[in-house]
């Protein structure tokens, strides 16, 4: 990420070229670029989608979130689902732009910024989140751009100026997110409720299978709110846990805002370990 450099003649340029793209994402930013942001000025008790005048650095704009961990029997831990990702959607609920919140931090060599800050950081992204096509960077880049440049509160002007270091918004995106995915334990959760892994079946229809409503309830039973469960066919694919957000960075889940796309689900062991 370029550390934007507040000048009048850089704001206006810059200003320029995200209007142009996506106006109501980055607006709150063109409004404030000339100020300096302290974090610790922020109110602490701020919840996401409640109000419309606090700073974005303070409370995401984009404050209904989605963490999507998937399970696929040829990847990942044997006792672990593993991360689709974590995507930001406005307050209504409607998905942001496919091309993300900002083109000028488009990155393409995440492992590399990654590796070169913490390399303990690149070894659990490669164990819990693992591009199914075998391009792993390919996959966080993905991710990065479409969702996590949408982060408001990483905003690069959302650091203290002389705590900030470039591209730091970028590790700790994906830190966030695995930190995320080991509180929200789904396998434990559904291990927990007695639901577990079946040995695999041959066939188009295994007749090993559970409930949605067995899924739902199972996480409902961990953390109070049920998910959306998805499914190809009925083979599972994915658990989302939908949150809203304190403060800047204190998630919290609530009732989930999408769709199922199971009622029998075939949970298999998996194959790769």
């Amino acid at each position: 990420m370029r550390l934007f450099t507040f000048f009048a003649a850089s704001v206006a340029a810059v200003n320029a070229l995200q209007q142009q793209q996506h106006p109501f994402v980055v607006q709150d930013y063109q409004d404030s670029a000339l100020a300096t942001f302290q974090p610790d000025t922020c109110p602490i008790d701020t919840v996401s989608c409640q109000r419309s005048d606090v700073d974005p650095c303070c409370s995401p704009k984009n404050g209904l979130l989605v963490l999507s961990q998937q399970w696929d029997t040829r990847w990942g831990p044997s006792d672990a689902f593993t991360i689709h990702g974590l995507w930001p959607d406005t307050c209504a609920g409607k998905m942001l732009p496919g091309d993300g919140c900002d083109s000028t931090r488009s990155y393409t060599n995440i492992s590399s910024i990654v590796e070169a800050t913490d390399p303990a950081l690149l070894k659990e992204l490669n164990t819990f989140w693992p591009s199914n096509k075998g391009d792993n960077n390919w996959f966080w880049t993905h991710e990065w751009v479409k969702h996590g440049t949408c982060v408001t509160t990483l905003h690069p002007r959302c650091y203290a100026h002389d705590d900030y270091v470039p591209q730091q918004e970028v590790v700790d995106y994906f830190r966030s997110v695995l930190a995320l995915r080991a509180k929200y334990n789904v396998f434990q959760a559904l291990n927990a409720s007695g639901i577990v892994p079946t040995e695999p079946e041959t066939g188009r229809r295994p007749k090993n299978t559970y409930t949605l409503t067995q899924f739902k309830q199972a996480i409902h039973s961990a953390w109070g709110v049920e998910p959306n469960v998805k499914c190809i066919g009925r083979r599972l694919q994915e658990v989302q846990i939908w949150f809203k957000v304190r403060g800047r960075d204190t998630y919290y889940p609530v009732d989930p805002w999408g769709q199922d796309t199971c009622r029998l689900i075939s949970y298999q062991q998996k194959s790769s370990n």
